[in-house]
């Protein structure tokens, strides 16, 4: 009798000892990553599109890779507008989730800008960005999304 006592309290011990470490981890943050994984500016909030000037018609039902660039688009705008097409292509079966778009604005910085289907901006990359880089983001952002 005293061994069987003794099989159920070693079996309940190894049961509760991933909810005790759980709550260690949660009450203390300890084992918990505090830095980001994606390369862009994450905006939070989101800047609605009322706030930054989009069109409604442009800019929602679909994710769209904004290109934004000051008044005159020069041959390295048209570069980095090519750039943007294969890091659409390289989206494969997502590519349709996506629109690559280009607009001159004064209101937003250069650089390329992540609307979201409800027409937010959600991640900003500056003028040098790196294409991987930037293609890792938008594969985790649609794995996550149930949107658009």
């Amino acid at each position: 009798m005293a061994s069987n006592r003794c099989t159920f309290w070693a079996i309940w011990a190894l049961g509760m000892l991933p909810v005790l470490l759980a709550v260690a981890v949660y009450t203390t943050g300890v084992g918990i990553p505090n830095e980001q994984v994606n390369t862009g500016r994450l905006l939070q909030p989101a800047v609605p599109l009322q706030q930054w000037g989009g069109q409604a018609d442009r800019f929602t039902r679909h994710w769209s890779l904004l290109l934004v660039h000051r008044s005159g688009c020069d041959h390295g705008c048209l570069r980095q507008e090519e750039r943007l097409k294969r890091i659409h292509d390289a989206l494969g079966r997502d590519a349709d989730r996506f629109r690559v778009r280009m607009e001159a604005s004064d209101a937003l910085a250069p650089g390329v800008w992540v609307v979201d289907p409800l027409g937010n901006l959600v991640l900003h990359y500056g003028q040098a960005y790196e294409g991987k880089a930037v293609l890792t983001d938008l594969r985790r952002l649609l794995k996550a999304s149930r949107l658009g």
